[in-house]
């Protein structure tokens, strides 16, 4: 029972920790950047800017939402004060 108990918690140790490993590559400045919306949706990409700009004390605004030559699709946004 004990081992049973070890295992469900191990298991769950190693699912919580590898669930923080799903990140984007925000690419920008304080000014704006892009954000790669693979698996994502416009809302989640909203949210990545969001944090992205306020690092810098501003808030996101979503530009556009471009397909790239590769058909990967990125969310372009502006950093404003």
């Amino acid at each position: 029972m004990i081992r049973l108990i070890a295992a469900m918690v191990l298991e769950g140790t190693a699912v919580l920790t590898l669930s923080g490993c799903v990140t984007t590559n925000v690419a920008g400045s304080e000014v704006g950047g892009t954000v790669p919306m693979a698996g994502l949706t416009r809302q989640q990409a909203l949210e990545q800017a969001r944090s992205h700009c306020a690092s810098y004390g501003r808030s996101a605004h979503i530009l556009a939402v471009r397909r790239q030559e590769d058909g990967s699709t990125n969310a372009i946004f502006e950093c404003r004060p």
